[in-house]
């Protein structure tokens, strides 16, 4: 004789199983998914990249994005973008974009000073150093291929030029062996850092740097 209440029994206790390991799975999961969803990816910036955009227009323009007179930060936020593969920031304005025939950039793309900021606040760069007249050694070792210099011409606390670090080299135009930049308004192509050939205010200038991220 079958014992149905027995076999009853037993086939709920393995269909209680199965709701169990369900249950248990998809728990599983859903923390699985949110925390995938909680893990920001991050853009890692490309210095090299970075490098080779500002060597390649260090002298000219690219025609893809506007013009300005003083041009400086417009080129060294492309070369940050274009070649070191950092993302538009719309919202803390850092970006440049064309709308049907006109463009359009923030702040942050276009002027030193909020150029800065927006790297050490929302990009989180890493800052590297500050340097006055009798710091400014040809060979700064601190530098690196890819970071970003902001000048102070008259040492009041906004910095007022922005270029590349690009290589260790000579100068072509100074003959100065050093860390040499990239630049626009004055476009210079291996430049030494310092700019102490060039720069009217060396005396009163104030250099910093920053690694973006």
């Amino acid at each position: 004789m079958i014992n149905i209440k027995t076999r009853e029994g037993d086939e709920k206790m393995i269909v209680t199983k199965k709701v169990k390991r369900y249950v248990t799975l998809s728990l599983i999961l859903t923390l699985f998914l949110s925390f995938f969803n909680c893990v920001k990816v991050n853009a890692y910036y490309s210095s090299g990249g970075a490098v080779n955009y500002a060597d390649t227009w260090a002298l000219s323009r690219n025609p893809d994005y506007p013009n300005f007179s003083k041009d400086c930060t417009n080129f060294v936020s492309q070369a940050l973008h274009e070649g070191g593969l950092i993302p538009f920031d719309k919202q803390r304005g850092w970006y440049c974009e064309k709308v049907l025939w006109w463009w359009n950039w923030g702040q942050a793309w276009s002027v030193a000073d909020s150029l800065r900021y927006w790297l050490l606040s929302a990009n989180n760069a890493m800052y590297i150093g500050r340097w006055d007249y009798s710091s400014q050694s040809d060979f700064n070792f601190s530098l690196k291929p890819g970071d970003v210099l902001f000048y102070d011409w008259d040492s009041d606390g906004t910095y007022d030029h922005s270029a590349i670090v690009v290589v260790y080299a000579r100068d072509p135009d100074s003959g100065i062996n050093g860390v040499l930049q990239d630049q626009h308004t004055t476009d210079r192509k291996w430049a030494i850092w310092h700019l102490k050939p060039y720069n009217l205010n060396p005396l009163s200038t104030i250099i910093i740097a920053v690694r973006p991220q």
